[in-house]
């Protein structure tokens, strides 16, 4: 009788965690593709219960090797999708390279008051480019004040709260949200080695309704499109609401041939951080956190380094990239 039980419960975890770890290959409906960005989570606990059902094997409360396999698979199956992260990649910079070029992408998060902590941030980290997301105008006149030494040009869109701060020349800044199709962006130039760097940032709506995941690949199909007519240096950072294992990531991928700058250096997951307006349970939240916040380049860049810094009371993590213009 006791074996029937193992059998049974081991059978359904499997048929369960099987269908989750399958699920992002075939997740193009809400709200299914909210299930694809755990992949890092089927991981563990496939690794979990693979372990689970070994021992059980061994003691033999569990006579079906079946089963046993049947799990590896699951590991296998999740394990191709986490580890190239790790892996080098050919974008990946081997050792130091000067000329390199700063960047800093952090979602503060539109209920955050905490402009000193967003700044010391900021000043810890020495970027070269900031890119801010759902900064309100306060917000942007106290990280003006608090920049003007150091990151002196500024540019701050009507809509969506997409804010920038440079150490280098901004030309031709503007909001663009590709004539209603696009959502929120920005739109700047800049010079680096007398090169003209096209650099976006952009934040895709949360994807939580059936409305707003429309809504949100919607954008993503319009920075594809607008994307494919580039053909110079290009930048393209923010808060996207997409995980590297959604199906609409792949298509924006196979699309714009951009090259998500954390390939080589891990997952670095960025959402959600311990904030006083993130009413989670703090041991809950270490347990949710996913890559959301990304940095793409084109294939001019090569990537030295790439990291989370601390969250200032925000949500998110900011995104810390360093790269070199080819």
């Amino acid at each position: 009788m006791n074996q029937r039980i193992v059998l049974i419960v081991a059978t359904a975890t499997l048929l369960i965690l099987g269908f989750l770890s399958l699920a992002s290959y075939m997740a193009w409906f809400w709200p299914l593709e909210l299930l694809a960005h755990f992949r890092v989570h089927y991981l563990v606990l496939s690794l979990i219960v693979t372990f689970i059902l070994g021992i059980l094997w061994r003691k033999r409360y569990l006579k079906s090797k079946v089963i046993f396999l049947a799990a590896l698979l699951i590991v296998g199956l999740n394990l191709i999708e986490v580890l190239p992260w790790y892996l080098p990649y050919s974008q990946q910079l081997a050792g130091n390279a000067t000329k390199q070029i700063r960047l800093l992408s952090f979602n503060i998060n539109i209920q955050n008051n905490d402009d000193k902590g967003v700044i010391n941030v900021v000043q810890d980290n020495h970027p070269d480019v900031a890119l801010f997301v759902e900064v309100n105008r306060s917000g942007f006149d106290n990280l003006k004040t608090g920049f003007k030494n150091t990151l002196p040009y500024t540019f701050r869109s009507p809509g969506g709260g997409l804010a920038i701060f440079s150490r280098l020349p901004i030309q031709d800044v503007k909001a663009d949200n590709f004539n209603s199709k696009g959502g929120h962006n920005l739109i700047a130039t800049l010079t680096v080695d007398k090169q003209s760097i096209k650099l976006i940032g952009t934040h895709p709506i949360v994807p939580v309704t059936r409305n707003n995941f429309h809504r949100r690949n919607l954008q993503l199909a319009a920075l594809s499109d607008y994307i494919k007519e580039l053909n110079q240096p290009l930048i393209l950072m923010g808060d996207f609401n997409l995980t590297p294992w959604s199906p609409y990531y792949r298509r924006f991928i196979n699309k714009t041939k951009l090259h998500n700058s954390r390939l080589g250096f891990g997952i670095l997951p960025s959402w959600p951080r311990p904030a006083t307006h993130v009413n989670l349970p703090s041991w809950l939240i270490p347990l949710m956190n996913i890559p959301i916040d990304h940095c793409f380049v084109s294939k001019h860049f090569s990537v030295a380094q790439i990291s989370t810094g601390a969250n200032a009371n925000s949500d998110h993590a900011p995104l810390i990239t360093d790269l070199v213009l080819r």
